[in-house]
């Protein structure tokens, strides 16, 4: 295992039949959960962890934190079946899927999540990738989706996700400057309580449908064989990813 107190940041987007890399089943996803309960693991979201870190407690031997972007509507499945497991998790919304998308959250689908005592944030007003907007439209992102989800929930928002992981010093800049306490990337690496700030950022590990049980098992105990993998995927595939969305 990777050396000190450092924790996995888990990231979902749907539940539900077979279609992108990005979909699990439900087998699959009670089969991971029921791993974590298994093994004593604490599932924590980003608001257990803000107070984690400010509270300078230290952090629990076997502890995870469970974010899921999107806002599908599988998203209301995730959260019974993490009340059966008494875990937490934080969801990240898009706003205008959730205002006319079909197969997404609505407003009182979020107020019902955060009424369960889970944490919400923003996934961007249209989820676009923010380090490729101008300065400007790229506030309006940041911002925008703040306030709509703040007058959704009636209380701050405190936490976004980076569409598509696509994050720089400037969005990081624009981001805390908007308010947010937490930033979700994208960047599949352990997290260490000992570096992290507040505001500041999580490092995720996107969980795809091709992973085994085994690999799940990997990620949540910060093997090393598993992240530099992950690590030498990245460099390997961020010149055409740039390429591409240019």
């Amino acid at each position: 295992m990777l050396e000190g107190n450092r924790f996995a940041c888990l990231t979902y987007h749907a539940i539900g039949e077979p279609g992108g890399q990005y979909t699990l089943s439900e087998r699959q996803f009670q089969d991971q959960l029921a791993l974590l309960h298994g093994e004593a693991y604490v599932i924590d979201g980003l608001e257990g962890l803000e107070l984690r870190l400010r509270s300078g407690q230290t952090l629990p031997s076997r502890y995870v934190v469970l974010t899921v972007d999107d806002g599908h509507e599988s998203a209301m499945w995730v959260a019974d079946l993490l009340g059966k497991y008494a875990g937490h998790a934080s969801f990240f919304l898009i706003r205008d899927r959730s205002a006319s998308k079909p197969g997404y959250l609505r407003e009182k689908d979020i107020r019902e999540l955060r009424r369960r005592g889970f944490s919400v944030g923003t996934h961007g007003t249209t989820h676009r990738k923010l380090t490729f907007l101008p300065k400007k439209r790229c506030l309006a992102e940041l911002a925008e989706s703040k306030r709509w989800l703040e007058d959704v929930i009636g209380e701050e928002v405190r936490y976004m996700a980076a569409p598509g992981g696509f994050v720089n010093a400037r969005v990081m800049k624009l981001a805390f400057e908007c308010g947010y306490t937490l930033v979700g990337t994208c960047n599949e690496w352990m997290n260490s309580p000992a570096t992290m700030a507040l505001p500041g950022s999580v490092n995720r590990v996107n969980v795809r449908r091709h992973f085994s049980i085994q690999a799940f098992r990997h990620i949540a105990e910060g093997h090393p064989g598993f992240y530099i993998w992950r690590q030498i995927r990245a460099t390997a595939l961020a010149v055409p990813k740039r390429l591409i969305c240019r």
